[in-house]
């Protein structure tokens, strides 16, 4: 999330949604799931179940020439299991078919001579043709999950694998592009955790900030240090960030990690890694063309990639909660995109000294004209209620409570 990108979209859609500025940053995603089959068969197979019947074709080159015999498997987007994995070889003029593929998102993955391909394919009701897709130079990958860690470290929906020793894995032959990482523990009932990256043809990346999974709907708990949320599928790698945005004419703000990002700190409290970030409001004021600038800050995070035809159905889920304490009040939002960067539901709360759990019924405070079928932030936007018009926030453990990571996904 840009501060430049940030500050010019303000001042064009700040009219349009409060006097605090809950300030809009467009996004969303989408995956959905489906069963594999075992098995490995030669072109013309593929994954089947329910809806099955649909066909993905693709044209693999490779140097300009057709990837002739190219290894060729799909998987699950979201799978960690090599048994899921549907094999298959491309004829000798780099064509593939696979045939009776559920509706649901893959990953195609082909490998020849070195180099390697991989991409998502979405099947909704129809046959998909990809057209030619070329193989590039494969991409290595080290990293380190934490001290003393071992077990085995997976990439989601490619069935890449390497074990980890003290804390330290490394792999290589992968193909370039988007990467979901899952570390998962020797040690009997410890949590999984993963992280997402993007490796580029013919380089070397390095691999961090794991966070845990152990809560499917926990958007975030900051404990990865990261100011990118790790709930979204791997494909939303450029997705997915927090943000602090404020009226720089008329809001002193405090705690921001840099001024040109407009992020908050991230804080540890014996361990526990919290949000941190305060501001102070001055007088509404007219800028050189008469308009008022009215003081707002306003705290938000996206959830998922930054593209407004794309959005995240929570209908399924209850409520949503997070821990907070601070001074002053904030006003808890959500926001969906495309209905001119409205926000639907909205929930005012006051800030106390020490640490609360707030819960929001999202059924009790749904604009009746909207729904929570595209969703595509959340945001808290500070109201000074105050003599010093300060308001001072800190937040940790944001949860959707009730509903499934799968549903939300769906278009």
């Amino acid at each position: 999330m840009r501060g430049l990108f940030k500050k010019m979209y303000f001042s064009k859609v700040q009219r349009n949604i409060s006097t605090f500025g809950l300030g809009l940053i467009a996004l969303s995603t989408a995956a959905v799931l489906s069963a594999c089959s075992d098995t490995d068969k030669t072109a013309g197979g593929g994954p089947s179940g329910t809806d099955a019947g649909n066909a993905i074709m693709a044209q693999l080159t490779v140097d300009g020439q057709p990837a002739a015999f190219a290894r060729v498997k799909l998987s699950e987007s979201e799978s960690l299991d090599a048994a899921d994995n549907e094999f298959t070889k491309a004829d000798k003029n780099g064509k593939v078919v696979f045939e009776n593929v559920a509706e649901g998102t893959y990953t195609l993955e082909a490998r020849l001579d070195g180099k390697a391909l991989q991409k998502e394919v979405s099947v909704e009701g129809s046959d998909v043709d990809l057209g030619k897709e070329a193989l590039e130079e494969t991409v290595s990958i080290a990293g380190s999950v934490g001290d003393g860690a071992e077990g085995t470290v997976k990439v989601r929906g490619m069935a890449h694998s390497a074990k980890v020793k003290d804390g330290k894995f490394s792999m290589d032959s992968l193909p370039a592009g988007p990467i979901s990482l899952v570390f998962i523990p020797n040690k009997k009932g410890a949590d999984t955790s993963s992280t997402y990256m993007k490796v580029i043809a013919g380089e070397s990346s390095t691999a961090s900030t794991f966070a845990e999974e152990s809560r499917a709907l926990l958007l975030d708990d900051f404990q990865d240090s990261n100011y990118q949320n790790r709930f979204m599928p791997a494909r939303t790698y450029d997705g997915g960030w927090w943000y602090f945005d404020y009226n720089e004419e008329t809001v002193t703000p405090k705690f921001t990690d840099n001024g040109s990002s407009h992020r908050f700190s991230l804080e540890s409290e014996d361990g526990n890694i919290v949000a941190h970030v305060a501001a102070t409001f001055g007088e509404a004021v007219k800028d050189s063309s008469g308009e008022t600038q009215w003081p707002w800050a306003t705290v938000g995070i996206e959830l998922g990639k930054s593209d407004k035809s794309l959005c995240n159905d929570i209908s399924s889920v209850d409520s949503i909660a997070f821990r907070t304490k601070g001074e002053g009040a904030i006003v808890f939002g959500l926001i969906d995109e495309t209905q001119s960067s409205q926000i639907i539901a909205q929930s005012e709360f006051t800030l106390g000294d020490k640490w609360e759990r707030i819960s929001i019924p999202l059924a009790d405070i749904l604009d009746p004209q909207f729904s929570y079928t595209c969703v595509n932030q959340l945001v808290w936007s500070f109201k000074p209620n105050n003599e010093e018009k300060t308001v001072n926030f800190w937040l940790d453990d944001i949860e959707l409570t009730g509903g499934k990571r799968l549903s939300i996904w769906k278009r």
